[in-house]
């Protein structure tokens, strides 16, 4: 890749978690910038290596943990920064090995939830288990653990095999123009 990609990049991919922060992560602004740059994105984006589910939970999990303790905030924002990140370098970018892109987790916000309410609802016992481990990601400040963020993960691996997606492609499930603009709850 051309160095100025890469570099436009990465600093697009900074600006865009910082961006995503505003909805109601406790550090924002400039102040995050240091916190994201911290997430090791070496490994993810060196293109050689060909990930499993199994290396990439590890390597997410240790990024996620760190980031919260160092920016203190909570794991669910850490994870959605993490998300942020990933989805503008790996998803369109498309840096990193074409096995990370299958891999990579979708930002979980109110939006992308209240788009999987309305598409499986609770009426339906086979939407239950699904429903209950998504609707933990909601707000994501409520999540305080990565076993917690784990759990909203099944539930939204559940939906992408429904879907016949991607876990990340369930992105695709709802539009901007739709969402609420719900003050620091996102």
């Amino acid at each position: 890749m051309h160095p100025r990609r890469s570099r436009i990049l990465n600093e697009f991919s900074l600006w865009v978690a910082m961006s995503a922060a505003r909805q109601g992560c406790p550090v924002r602004g400039r102040k995050l910038y240091p916190f994201l740059q911290s997430v090791d994105l070496t490994a993810i984006l060196d293109g050689e290596h060909e990930w499993t589910a199994d290396e990439f939970q590890s390597w997410h999990e240790a990024q996620a943990v760190a980031l919260a303790r160092a920016a203190e905030i909570p794991l669910g924002w850490s994870a959605k920064l993490i998300a942020m990140l990933l989805k503008t370098r790996v998803y369109l970018g498309r840096e990193g090995h074409c096995s990370l892109a299958p891999l990579i987790h979708p930002p979980i916000d109110n939006a992308l939830i209240a788009e999987i309410r309305r598409r499986y609802p609770l009426h339906d016992s086979r939407n239950t288990r699904l429903r209950n481990l998504c609707d933990c990601g909601v707000p994501i400040s409520r999540i305080a653990t990565y076993h917690q963020y784990r759990d909203v993960i099944r539930g939204l691996l559940e939906v992408a095999t429904r879907e016949n997606c991607t876990l990340f492609e369930i992105e695709s499930l709802w539009r901007a123009r739709d969402a609420e603009d719900p003050v620091g709850n996102t």
